[in-house]
């Protein structure tokens, strides 16, 4: 009898986490703030996070622990109107918070929306190998992203890196290292923000603030230890296992397909960018 309270109890507060919608987790349990004081707030019991970014400042947050391998996701809803030089982002990286990241060579995986004036608004990807980047893939998408939530994935594993759009692949980064191509061997921790980097643009502010919304805070990821780092490598965790080591035939027709439709611009069609890792990540 009391065993069966306790699953009982167990299943009652599993079911009230789903009923609260992002499944019950909140902001606080994951992440932290990093910049912006009240330009970040705290929405819907935690389930909810908005950013804000008007001429003093934007906003950002970043996980409270480290990773050495996850499949790390998030949904977004980016800011509307005419949101030219607005940068709105989710990304891994190596260099700690606060550290000044210009000039550094680090590990990142990016994923970033552009804004624009009207036109379908940009979504790029971009790595960092222990280097300075420049290896970004673009794409206009098959939906709106400032009308909805829709979540944007990284999955990373020892043996490749996939960025997701709702579940869709778009992007893949292998493990060539046996090859001299570069591929995270360090820990990183996610972090997410809207600011306005000067190379995108001069902002119109009278279109201003800018909001950007966040849920789905949990995440599923091995968390790094310095004493061990090849624990983040075990099978035990769902995204290391045989079937997350490839594309299955049905994700690399979707992948195909979305390059094919929705990427205008790509740096491996430019001879001055262009690395050895293009020939295998198509």
């Amino acid at each position: 009898m009391e065993f069966f309270l306790v699953v009982f109890s167990l299943v009652l507060v599993l079911a009230t986490k789903n009923a609260n919608g992002g499944g019950g987790f909140s902001f606080d349990e994951y992440y932290y703030q990093t910049f912006g004081g009240n330009h970040l707030t705290i929405l819907d019991q935690g389930n909810e996070v908005q950013l804000l970014l008007d001429q003093s400042t934007g906003a950002g947050f970043s996980s409270r622990r480290d990773f050495g391998s996850g499949y790390f996701g998030i949904s977004m809803k980016i800011p509307d109107k005419n949101s030219t030089g607005v940068d709105t982002s989710f990304y891994l990286i190596s260099v700690p918070v606060g550290q000044p990241v210009g000039g550094v060579k680090h590990y990142e995986v990016d994923i970033e929306f552009f804004g624009t004036n009207g036109n379908p608004h940009v979504l790029s990807t971009n790595v960092f190998m222990n280097d300075f980047g420049g290896k970004e893939q673009l794409f206009h998408l098959w939906f709106d992203p400032t009308v909805d939530f829709h979540k944007y994935a990284i999955l990373w594993n020892q043996n490749q890196i996939v960025w997701f759009v709702d579940e869709t692949p778009i992007r893949v980064w292998k493990n060539m290292s046996n090859r001299g191509v570069g591929f995270p061997a360090v820990p990183m921790h996610v972090e997410a923000s809207i600011w306005n980097p000067n190379w995108l643009g001069t902002i119109d502010w009278r279109q201003g603030p800018f909001t950007a919304h966040y849920r789905e805070f949990p995440i599923n990821g091995c968390r790094y230890q310095g004493s061990n780092p090849r624990d983040c490598f075990s099978q035990n965790y769902y995204w290391n296992q045989p079937q997350y080591s490839q594309l299955s035939p049905d994700q690399q027709r979707k992948l195909q397909e979305a390059r094919r439709n929705y990427m205008f611009e790509d740096y491996c069609n430019d001879p001055i960018k262009k690395g050895q890792e293009c020939q295998f990540n198509q």
